[in-house]
């Protein structure tokens, strides 16, 4: 058994080490299997690419891309993972380590279901989260239930964790750009591949210098164009993905 960890980053010079080698100390005393940290790199204007490489850990590898976009990165990371069980999770680690070696034994447990964190879960915690990220947050799911018909309460929460024959499903969408999250949670609900929402302790303050690199009203806007987006490539990924039910 292997686990694989993609970390798709853009500009996270000041954090990425410190990120990486807190999940790798958290795996090390947890994790009894082998596994992997990937961390694709797309299109950073910075040292995020030398800054990882300068781990110098042979379980850390680094994809560097030459365009911006975190579906690309992800597509990217799942190609190359070589896990049995593999995740995805964001380079400020607003998730923590436990939390997602959490998910991790819980598709060990459940093979056969994709487990997505959730702050929306009622026993998430958020500590310090600003009412309108709160707020916004909310608004973005309604929408994406009433344009794309998502019913998951959180689709952009970055904990996704799924045994390797789901990966066919994430290497299916085709959306470049933040809501690739959202594009893989609309195809696995549409194929009645299961999904466990797990409750989150989300901070997304680990690191206070560190600045948000998404805007309330220009990415909400972004938004709304991707979610038609997808709802009107669903057919096509549908089609082409067959009848898939794992």
């Amino acid at each position: 058994m292997k686990i694989s960890l993609i970390i798709p980053t853009y500009n996270e010079e000041p954090v990425i080490v410190q990120t990486v080698r807190l999940l790798a100390q958290s795996f090390d005393e947890n994790i009894s299997h082998d596994w992997e940290i990937i961390v694709v790199d797309n299109a950073s204007t910075d040292g995020t690419i030398l800054a990882v490489e300068s781990i110098g850990d042979v379980r850390v590898r680094a994809i560097r891309l030459i365009e911006k976009g975190k579906g690309r990165a992800l597509r990217a990371g799942f190609r190359s993972a070589t896990g049995e069980i593999i995740g995805f999770t964001d380079s400020d680690l607003s998730v923590p380590p436990d939390e997602i070696i959490s998910a991790i034994r819980q598709v060990e447990t459940h093979p056969d279901s994709v487990v997505i964190g959730s702050r929306h879960h009622p026993k998430s915690v958020m500590p310090g989260r600003e009412w309108w990220r709160i707020g916004s947050s909310r608004i973005f799911h309604i929408l994406a239930r009433v344009i794309a018909g998502i019913h998951a309460s959180d689709t952009q929460c970055p904990l996704k964790v799924m045994s390797r024959h789901n990966i066919r499903i994430m290497l299916a969408t085709r959306e470049d750009t933040w809501f690739a999250d959202l594009e893989f949670i609309a195809l696995l609900e549409h194929l009645q591949i299961p999904i466990e929402e797990v409750p989150v302790t989300w901070d997304e303050h680990r690191y206070p210098l560190r600045r948000s690199k998404l805007s309330t009203v220009k990415d909400g806007l972004r938004a709304i164009v991707a979610m038609f987006r997808i709802r009107e490539r669903l057919p096509s990924l549908l089609a082409s993905l067959g009848t898939v039910k794992k």
